[in-house]
């Protein structure tokens, strides 16, 4: 009996010794947890107090791109002669308002350095379908001036024939701007419509011995704030999707304009002072359309620029011409004309490889025929990531002019988008 006692006990004093560390181990557990939810609890209080403190409908972001180049032509000197930065800001205000800008800084031939506002708006979503913008923005004619012309998404390093300054595609544009896209039936649509200042014109008197003529030069469409013949600009694209990878474009503008700027003999001769100028009909009409299947991207797009007969002629202020101005001091007629520009493209990136091949085409067709050329690129990238990207091109231009002379141009570019 006694023995049975002792084994009760014994067994007893065990369990008490098993249980109470464990219980001892329990409590303090239970302390650590405490405190650690006590830490966090912490820590969410002090991220709510400094989210209060800041504004919270108002957010920024920055991006941009960046690019180098080295052109090596059969005319001249290789150099490296382009260094770009373009940065973009975007501030948001909640989920309604959004500012836009993008400025570009590059140096020059002689050292200096040039910075130009891309554009800047303001921007209302008023619905999921339709943003208002305001300010100046590039132009929806087309699809390579607002969406294809930074260094890291052009697939070449030079723009198509006809599609940079002094070409047929409108460059930007300063007023109001409704884009936007919706479904259509299986399809989607995408839209821009605007108004807006509109273009000028830049006109030259050429002749000599007493036959002489004024002819526009140039259609000039970078934006500006003032509209010299007080009419407006309007214009739109409208894009089909039909399917996915397939995206079809059709563009027009319509609109008045007159002429700015004269000069005599071309360009680069001495400036004519205008005393008043006739309203010249301006008419874009294009189309583009883009496919992708697998790793094959085809593009190709159209635009045509067309000055009509203007309401009256131009007259030059007689008492301020050059002194080596033979020229009339008034143009009862002036010489209009069509500027045309398209190019064709293939990119093909190889499977497997940080390879890209480009083939493009393009030409351009303006009233002046010293000024019209075939552009031919034959190009090679490697993608290090889809916005950092090394070209290496061979570009080929053709004047049908015998008076000006053909050249080839070897092309690098590093481009980085961020």
């Amino acid at each position: 009996m006694k023995k049975s006692k002792l084994k009760c006990c014994l067994l007893a004093l065990s369990v008490t010794a098993a249980i109470v560390p464990a219980a001892v181990y329990a409590d303090n557990q239970t302390d650590n947890l405490r405190q650690q939810v006590d830490d966090l609890q912490n820590q969410v209080d002090r991220l709510e107090n400094t989210a209060a403190e800041r504004n919270t409908d108002s957010s920024f972001h920055m991006a941009g791109y960046g690019s180098v180049e080295y052109a090596d032509p059969d005319s001249g000197n290789a150099a490296f002669n382009k260094v770009l930065v373009a940065p973009i800001i975007h501030y948001n205000y909640q989920d309604w308002l959004m500012f836009e800008t993008e400025f570009e800084l590059s140096n020059t031939a002689d050292g200096d350095t040039e910075l130009a506002l891309e554009y800047a708006s303001i921007n209302l979503f008023l619905n999921d379908y339709v943003a208002l913008g305001a300010g100046k923005f590039l132009s929806p004619i087309g699809q390579f001036r607002q969406n294809l012309h930074p260094s890291w998404i052009n697939k070449a390093v030079s723009a198509p024939a006809g599609f940079g300054h002094g070409g047929a595609a409108p460059l930007t544009e300063t007023g109001l701007q409704l884009r936007g896209g919706f479904p259509l039936g299986e399809m989607r649509a995408n839209y821009a419509v605007y108004v807006g200042n509109g273009p000028t014109l830049a006109a030259a008197v050429e002749g000599q011995g007493g036959d002489y003529e004024l002819a526009i030069e140039e259609v000039e469409t970078e934006a500006r704030t003032s509209d010299p013949d007080g009419k407006k600009s309007f214009g739109g694209r409208l894009g089909l999707l039909p399917f996915p990878g397939l995206e079809i474009g059709i563009s027009a503008a319509k609109s008045k304009a007159t002429v700015t700027a004269a000069s005599a003999g071309g360009h680069d001769g001495p400036e004519l002072d205008i005393e008043s100028t006739g309203e010249f009909d301006y008419d874009v009409i294009g189309a583009d359309f883009r496919y992708g299947w697998n790793n094959l991207e085809l593009r190709g797009e159209y635009l045509k620029t067309e000055i009509g007969e203007g309401s009256s002629g131009v007259e030059f202020h007689s008492d301020d011409l050059p002194a080596d101005y033979a020229g009339p001091a008034e143009f009862d007629d002036v010489e209009v004309g069509q500027w045309k520009a398209w190019y064709l493209q293939a990119a093909y990136k190889i499977p497997s490889t940080s390879f890209e091949v480009v083939v493009r085409t393009s030409e351009l067709q303006t009233p002046h025929s010293g000024e019209n050329y075939s552009q031919r690129t034959l190009g090679l990238n490697y993608l290090f990531a889809p916005h950092v990207i090394a070209k290496l091109n061979y570009e080929m231009k053709d004047y049908d002019s015998s008076g000006a002379d053909d050249e080839d141009t070897v092309r690098v570019q590093l481009a980085y988008g961020f």
